[in-house]
């Protein structure tokens, strides 16, 4: 079935190419599911099905398959992801904040989590569904162990896994072999039957920065920052910019570490990591059509891997001289300074090649700005995890050596530096982090370090508080880059501006549901990205990754222009998806079976639970050759083609019947967007008393009842009429560069207030007798210009649309209206630089048509002329006129000239209410119904784009009009509600050329990269970074506070002592001192004697591992960097 139908989403060329793509895949993997099933054998959907990968091989049936499995459950995922983004079963819901309920989930969710509080060895038995699915799916006396000695002992001589955003497993730990061993320490092994003694300082689980440790301070930071977009908490902004910058901190941290220790600057690694990176985020740009920028924290953690890269490979050479690796890091400081802190235009030159300044999805004002923007925020974040990481065997030193001393000199010099630095975070809370959010974005790169020291500080201030973490929170934190972004497709939808809704009126229980599945979504394609980089980029085997590689990006390139073929020939539909699926799935599928079928049906083991790599690589020549029935092999094209087809058909069915995207409605929601309800609210509940209590110090609630809030009634998914309050932000968007002008009487006055209110103005409409009661108005919002025009009588709107449509207003005109006010639009989050404007600086244009003509009126006319028939008649002649004007106006055959129009069918009287008894005798509610036949039956409804009936959102409220006529300001701001919602169909586009003149415009107003450069505070990120890095200390200087009061701490004396011991366990070349003599003085000793210093964090870390570690190959070394 074609998609002709306005409620099913065209998809763009990239989701064609990726429906193709895993619907070939799909056919293939089920039919050759089939095949081998139908033989009665399942050694290829067993090995499938083990948790780890191995090394893709082209000629091998049970790798093909492996992979192909793999990638159908991928591309069904991202299927899924785009149904619910673009056709959920019900219209996606708006975000809504309660800070009471926030709260509460926060609250719960530390509570739950301090309930699986374990010592840290505890959290690697390989216990839970992982492990005994581990057990059951391998043979483990069959599979080689894992090779774990070599990143063991790297973590022991870091204590870290060098967190991140994301943990970087080539391998995931759930799945490993050696499940039994230490998975949180970074010795790997560790003797947990040993009581837990604070002096005891060689605990690998004691480690600062341990594994466990860092996947929580991971998990608690992703729970609050998705929990902030679910709740759109706008308060908590400042700090969950901290925690952004915690988690690129970690990737400076965890990559400078893994570089250091194995001096491993392959091609191999690099794509390894990118993969981990960027796998995932490419095919959703490609499957969902958005842009790389839109899942911003992908691009950067990207981003500052590489300038971590750059920095350890150039001059590798001097990573192990005491100054000579700190001087090539102050290099990199000048140059973070030069591009960032001073308006030099580094930035734009260093960039403009892969960044535009044109907006795309996701970057309002172009791409550079956008780029320039998120990495400003964080642009010596990286940096300082680096001179951490730098520092790090001297930290882990410093705190043995304090922890080794009696107990109050413990206290006296972990004291010393924990008052240094909570000083330090009082006034990081006083100053910067007590700004509004523009404010602040301009000083977070410069103090963000502040409060994360403090908690590594603090975190890490015991033995103890070392060696035990939340198990809850370390399983979020391992899936934090899935989480960050499915959040924008699966759990929130629309570019994560909405909710997605499975159960509608049941928010909570919603959020339940989705949550779950959310979740085990995230921690599946966590899963499947790392089977996958197994497979495709082998380690040590560099010609495997490039070939792979290559293929990859050529088969999608391959689909991208078959795509596009069908896109230009009109063909992109369902049965074009399918056919073309069918078609490379049957081709696949072939290529498959004619390459390895044959050497695969050899291969059938006589006993069925045989091992299936055995299997398939022995010959049994002493085997019968299985014949095949004719069954076998035609049916597997056939079920191939059925699952395709129920897949298809899933699809089809949610794009016909279900809702859609967040988008502007169509205007067949014309029919009813007027109809709707009034509904009381219980100013008692307990959601009202909790608001009112911390917001307003109100103990108890007086009025319970009397407030009404306006609904519109539940539509049909598939119509897309997904009403909405329409926020300022939003509204002032849709209205760029538009003029409105409302003609008409006090109800019409009335409207215009309430859209200004709509529009940020709070003052709108409020009671003023100072200001003349019948005189225009004229109002400014941005670019948005709103107009109203007192035309009380038929023929005053005949003659003032006239003069309105056929002599555009001028600027000298527009000064003679009063009054003229001109408010701002509000603030961009990312243009800290916009300014207010007024009256004296705002440009009117000398011409401008109004984009649209609101009118209104009737009750005047009934008032005064209406009482004879030659009245009577005059009326209906000149609102035959107006009606002619409308329909002229809305039709005018050149459609640049081409003005929408809004008619106001009068409000609701209340005939009780009306305060003098000519108008309880001329307009009464039956009178007025009697006007509004008339506007029907002469055809100004007609001649209208679009009725706003006032009768539907005043009816309900008849009783609370105090003059019979007007209402409270709330009824009014219905209506405005109403005709917001109607503009998405009322507006004509802009031609080509407004459009490209309005861009032209926004651009030359549009913040450009250096204006959130401040060379002050640069300078002083360069006094910390000499000081962290000359004086030896990660925390920027504030250990040397210890030395006040104990001796032997000093980390400038300390980096033989920590370097030493830790290059000769690592193998790598012996430190170069200041002299230019190897630092081997105390490693030689330490070899002569046999044995290494009892306690010393890193030395005593691989102490507990029993052995010297193999520098060789291990196939888990990327477990040391997590960043994301």
């Amino acid at each position: 079935m074609t998609m002709t139908n306005p409620s099913i989403h065209e998809p763009g060329p990239s989701s064609t190419a990726m429906a193709i793509l895993f619907g070939s895949i799909l056919f293939a993997t089920s039919s050759l599911a089939a095949r081998t099933w139908l033989m009665g054998d399942t050694r290829a959907m067993k090995y499938a099905c083990i948790p780890k990968s191995n090394e893709f091989e082209h000629d091998s049936f049970i790798s093909i398959y492996a992979l192909l499995y793999h990638l159908s459950v991928f591309g069904g995922i991202l299927l899924f992801a785009f149904v619910c983004e673009y056709h959920p079963p019900f219209p996606h819901s708006d975000k809504s904040y309660d800070r009471d309920e926030f709260w509460f989930i926060i609250v719960l969710l530390g509570i739950v989590s301090v309930s699986t509080m374990k010592r840290n060895e505890d959290g690697g038995k390989g216990g839970g569904v992982d492990g005994e699915m581990m057990k059951r799916s391998l043979n483990e006396g069959k599979e080689e162990e894992t090779k774990e000695k070599g990143i063991d002992s790297i973590r022991g001589s870091t204590g870290s896994d060098s967190p991140g955003l994301e943990d970087v497993n080539l391998i995931d730990d759930d799945m490993k072999l050696s499940s039994n061993k230490h998975q949180c320490s970074y010795s790997g092994a560790a003797d947990s039957t040993k009581e837990f003694n604070p002096s005891n300082n060689d605990n690998p689980e004691n480690a600062v920065l341990n594994r466990c440790q860092t996947e929580e301070w991971k998990g608690w930071m992703q729970s609050m920052f998705l929990l902030y977009h679910y709740y759109h908490a706008e308060e908590m902004y400042n700090s969950i910019r901290v925690m952004i910058t915690c988690y690129v901190w970690m990737t400076g941290f965890g990559n400078f570490s893994f570089f250091y220790l194995k001096n491993d600057f392959s091609f191999v690694r690099v794509m390894q990591m990118l993969w981990r990176l960027n796998f995932l985020v490419v095919f959703l740009c490609l499957s969902q059509g958005t842009s790389y920028i839109l899942y911003y924290i992908c691009p950067l953690h990207t981003y500052y891997f590489l300038m971590v890269y750059v920095t350890m490979k150039v001059g590798s050479h001097v990573n192990y001289s005491r100054y000579g690796l700190r001087f090539k890091l102050l290099g990199l400081a000048l140059i973070i300074f030069m591009v960032w802190d001073v308006d030099s235009g580094l930035f734009g030159l260093f960039h403009f090649i892969v960044l535009g300044k044109r907006p795309v999805l996701g970057a309002t004002y172009g791409s550079m700005w956008e780029w320039y923007f998120r990495s400003s925020l964080d642009h010596w974040s990286a940096f300082l995890g680096m001179v951490f990481a730098a520092n790090f065997p001297i930290i882990s030193l410093f705190y043995k050596k304090v922890e080794a001393k009696p107990l109050m000199q413990q206290v006296l010099a972990k004291g010393v530096v924990g008052l240094g630095l909570f000083l330090a975070l009082c006034m990081w809370i006083m100053v910067p982090f007590g700004q509004n959010k523009v404010s602040y974005n301009a000083t977070n790169a410069y103090f963000g370090f502040v409060p994360l020291l403090s908690y590594v500080y603090f975190r890490n201030l015991t033995p103890k508080l070392r060696s035990y973490s939340l198990n809850l929170l370390h399983q979020i934190g391992k899936t934090t880059l899935e989480t960050y972004l499915m959040q924008h497709h699966i759990w929130l939808t629309s570019d994560a501006k909405s909710l997605l809704t499975l159960i509608p009126g049941w928010p909570k229980v919603n959020m339940l549901v989705v949550t779950t599945i959310y979740y085990l979504t995230s921690r599946r394609l966590y899963k499947l990205t790392l089977y996958l980089r197994g497979m495709l980029l082998p380690d040590k085997n560099e010609r495997k990754c490039i070939r792979n590689m290559i293929c990859l990006f050529g088969i999608i390139l391959a689909f991208y222009v078959l795509a596009l073929s069908l896109d230009t020939m009109n063909l992109s539909n369902l049965k074009s998806i399918a056919v073309c699926s069918i078609l490379c799935g049957l081709l696949l599928y072939q290529t498959v079976m004619d390459g390895t079928w044959q050497s695969y049906s050899d291969s059938l083991p006589s006993s069925p639970d045989a091992d299936p790599m055995e299997s398939n690589n022995s010959s049994h020549s002493n085997k019968p050759h299985l014949v095949e029935s004719p069954i076998a092999k035609i049916s597997p094209p056939l079920i191939g083609t059925m699952v395709l087809f129920c897949v298809g058909l899933l699809w089809q069915g949610m794009s016909i019947h279900g809702a859609g995207k967040v988008a502007s409605l169509p205007a067949s929601c014309e029919v009813d967007v007027n109809k709707g309800a009034w509904l009381p609210m219980n100013g008692c509940s307990e959601f009202q008393r909790g608001a009112s209590y911390r917001d307003h110090g109100l103990d108890n609630i007086g009025t319970c009842h009397g407030s009404y809030v306006w609904g519109w009634n539940t539509t049909k998914s598939n119509t897309l009429c997904r009403f909405s309050h329409r926020p300022t932000k939003q509204l002032l968007n849709t209205l760029e560069h538009r003029r409105l002008v409302f003609i008409g009487d006090s109800m019409t006055r009335n409207v215009f207030h309430a859209f200004c209110r709509a529009l940020g103005d709070a003052t709108a409409g409020r009671y003023d007798a100072t200001v003349a009661k019948h005189s225009d108005i004229y109002k400014v919002y941005g670019s948005t210009e709103l107009e109203f025009k007192w035309a009380p009588l038929a023929v005053d709107q005949v003659r003032k649309f006239q003069d309105v449509i056929q002599t555009p207003r001028t600027s000298d005109e527009a000064d003679l209206l009063d009054p003229i006010i001109t408010i701002p639009a509000p603030d961009e989050e990312n243009n800290p630089n916009q300014t207010t404007t007024n009256a004296n600086t705002n440009t009117i244009p000398k011409t401008r048509k109004p984009d649209l003509a609101f009118l209104g009126g009737g009750a005047w006319d009934r008032l005064h002329l209406f009482s004879t028939d030659e009245d009577q008649k005059s009326h209906r002649l000149q609102v035959k006129e107006l009606a002619s004007l409308m329909n002229d106006a809305k039709l005018d055959p050149i459609q640049s000239n081409q003005i929408p129009t809004v008619w106001l069918n009068p409000t609701t009287i209340h005939t009780n209410a009306l305060m003098h008894e000519d108008k309880r005798d001329h307009m009464k509610e039956e009178n007025m119904q009697t006007m509004r036949d008339i506007h029907a039956e002469l055809g100004v409804w007609a001649a209208s784009s679009f009725l706003l009936d006032g009768v539907s959102f005043t009816v309900d409220r008849v009783q609370e009009s105090y003059d019979g006529v007007h209402y409270p300001h709330q009824v009014y701001d219905a209506g405005a509600q109403i005709l917001a919602n109607a503009l998405d169909w009322i507006l004509m586009p802009f031609s080509m050329e407004e459009e490209e003149d309005h861009l032209q415009k926004k651009l030359e107003n549009a913040p450009q990269p250096g204006k959130m450069a401040n060379p002050f505070l640069g300078l002083m990120m360069l006094c910390f970074a000499f000081i962290g890095l000359f004086f030896f200390d990660g925390l920027l200087g504030f250990t040397y506070l210890a030395t006040l009061v104990v001796n032997g701490v000093m980390p400038n004396d300390l980096y033989e002592e920590a370097f030493g011991p830790l290059h000769k366990k690592m193998h790598l070349p012996p430190i170069m001192l200041d002299n230019g003599s190897s630092g081997n003085s105390s490693a030689a000793f330490y070899q002569n004697e046999g044995h290494v210093p009892e306690n010393h964090d890193m030395v005593g870390l691989l102490a507990a591992r029993g052995g010297a570690a193999d520098d060789d190959d291990d196939d888990d070394t990327f477990e040391l960097v997590s960043s994301r």
